[in-house]
């Protein structure tokens, strides 16, 4: 696609970096059936999020590898308790949601090496986490609400819906869901909890090869971004703090000036398109990408888009 050579104006920010829609893949409880049958999930194509409870006896080893193959390691908690403290599913809970939070983190950058902690799924979709997943600065906290994330639309962040897997569904539910997000132009979020055949006593059990079905199903199907919760969500949230930003007319340019809010992770950058013009940052023009977008980056603060 040849660079837009017409009057400078009219930026727009590409939805979904470009594809026509977008699906995240998320398992719950760090279960040991996840780390048996990672290999399979692995093999369908495409990076997944695990919501991991540190007070769970886990593999560190094996979530290690797990992180180092560029899959988002999330907070699920310490112990696993309700909003209000109680019913920690793997433990004593601590003594505020804070500390809940805080103790997950630090076990997933410090002992997992996720590279940052960004995104959240509160503990049995409990919505007395969204407060606390705020006032830690995390970016995103998943629930467990049905629906999907419209590109432009006022879904709460701290409220993703997700589609909570039900014993024996399969792929062909899954595969319909995909579809219907992609033709609708939303992020659909799945929620999976124990992944069959396993000798472990999990919920909602999904066999391993439907689930590889659909998840290779969305890698394939053309258009769909899959990919972590973390990765999709920062740029759906960045999307909507940069159009919310005012540009300045400066003589014949115009110039965007912004703040990057705490929780964004370094190096976010947002796919645009403009009528015209030549987009720079830092005093250097943005090079055109053929598949048709610049790529603008949201920690230099600034762009100006000149004749």
């Amino acid at each position: 696609m040849s660079r837009p050579s017409g009057e400078p104006g009219n930026l727009r920010v590409l939805d979904w970096a470009g594809f026509r829609s977008a699906v995240s893949y998320t398992f719950d409880d760090a279960l040991p059936s996840h780390v048996e049958h990672y290999g399979a999930l692995r093999a369908a194509g495409a990076d997944v999020t695990f919501y991991v409870s540190s007070d769970r006896d886990a593999s560190a080893d094996a979530w290690r590898a797990i992180a180092a193959d560029g899959n988002e390691l999330g907070n699920h908690t310490a112990s696993h308790p309700h909003g209000d403290l109680t019913g920690g599913s793997f433990g004593t809970p601590r003594e505020s949601r804070r500390a809940e939070l805080d103790a997950c983190t630090s076990y997933l950058t410090e002992d997992l090496d996720q590279p940052g902690v960004t995104t959240m799924a509160s503990p049995f979709g409990d919505r007395g986490w969204r407060d606390a997943a705020r006032e830690m600065g995390l970016l995103l906290n998943r629930g467990v609400g049905g629906g999907t994330v419209a590109p432009d639309g006022e879904t709460d962040p701290y409220e993703l819906p997700s589609y909570v897997a039900e014993s024996g569904d399969t792929a062909e539910t899954f595969d319909r869901l995909v579809d219907d997000a992609r033709d609708a132009g939303e992020w659909l979020l799945f929620t999976f909890h124990s992944i069959a055949p396993t000798d472990e006593e999990g919920y909602a059990p999904v066999e391993v090869d439907e689930l590889a079905a659909s998840i290779e199903h969305a890698a394939t199907a053309g258009g769909v971004w899959v990919d972590t919760v973390a990765r999709i969500g920062s740029y759906w949230r960045a999307q909507r703090f940069f159009e919310g930003v005012t540009p300045t007319e400066v003589g014949d340019e115009t110039v965007w000036e912004w703040e990057c809010p705490d929780a964004f992770p370094d190096g976010q950058r947002l796919r645009v398109t403009v009528d015209g013009g030549t987009l720079e940052q830092n005093g250097r023009p943005l090079p055109w990408n053929e598949r048709g977008y610049y790529e603008v980056s949201l920690d230099a603060e600034s762009l100006t888009l000149t004749p």
